[in-house]
């Protein structure tokens, strides 16, 4: 098992300086850096190549993360809105490819947050199985895991539980289509964390931890018996990365509705101990 963490811990924003992130990540003792995307497709052949070397050099894995925006919604109504959503997806796939990456998550199968009215749920699961499935060919090739994020009501409509995730790979039916699972969202719409996760079992690709109001894992309302119980018993042994979203004013705060500081005014130094606390919390829990 490999312990990651997100950079957006660090950063107001999904994106900015990864080789930097990098070497903290190293001196707090993770294994994985997971990185927002988008940032990625600006970067030159050359600018890659330096963001994977420095990954190499520091010994740590990049993992990938992305929340499609309504242009490229996969479940979309419109099917030039669909196409453009593969054909941007396969870009990001192209990139992960290059820095030798094999696993990329998130809500990566419709829009993230940009829904309202009445929604056609089985039309638009219907349409975005069908761009899955043309993306699977080019994970496959790429020998990346493409994760589907299982995220709560407020977030997107399509996949709320382990089961309807379940299902929905199920008829994809990709060896490479395999799902998120994430602590937070669970304890919102499952009836329980353990059966969700051993509910996934081998098709579990990806998972999240953080606490009910995403500050780093600690003791507290998360029921972390359950998800060490049920990792046990789905045998997962990937990588568990944490996804503390804790502070304010930039694009996290805006997308992830963080309305007041979660840091309790930490610095930079006392961020990095807080980090650190987390990941040794979740060795002690899963190791």
């Amino acid at each position: 098992m490999k312990f990651g963490i997100v950079y957006a811990y660090w950063s107001k924003d999904w994106e900015g300086d990864y080789t930097e992130t990098i070497v903290r990540a190293k001196k707090c003792g993770f294994d994985v850096l997971e990185i927002f995307t988008p940032l990625l497709l600006t970067l030159s052949d050359r600018q890659l190549a330096g963001l994977k070397a420095a990954a190499e050099e520091n010994g740590i894995e990049l993992a990938f993360l992305v929340g499609l925006g309504k242009r490229h919604d996969l479940s979309s109504e419109d099917l030039n809105v669909r196409r453009e959503g593969v054909a941007y997806v396969k870009r990001i796939l192209d990139v992960i490819r290059k820095l030798g990456g094999h696993c990329f998550s998130g809500i990566n199968y419709c829009a993230w947050s940009d829904f309202d009215g009445v929604i056609d749920k089985p039309r638009r699961r219907a349409f975005s199985i069908v761009s899955v499935r043309e993306l699977a060919k080019t994970a496959e090739d790429y020998g990346i895991s493409y994760n589907l994020e299982v995220t709560n009501r407020f977030e997107q409509f399509l996949l709320n539980t382990s089961r309807e995730a379940v299902d929905f790979v199920n008829e994809v039916n990709s060896p490479n289509v395999n799902i998120l699972l994430d602590s937070f969202h669970m304890l919102i719409e499952e009836d329980s964390i353990e059966g969700a996760i051993v509910g996934a079992g081998a098709k579990l690709g990806h998972f999240h931890v953080g606490t009910n109001n995403r500050k780093p894992p600690r003791p507290g309302l998360m029921d972390w018996g359950q998800v060490a119980s049920g990792l046990k018993a789905a045998g997962y042994d990937k990588i568990v990365t944490l996804e503390p979203l804790v502070r304010t004013g930039g694009t996290v705060a805006t997308d992830s509705k963080v309305w007041r500081d979660m840091t309790g005014g930490a610095d930079e130094d006392k961020m990095d101990a807080d980090a650190m606390d987390g990941l040794r919390f979740m060795k002690e829990l899963l190791l």
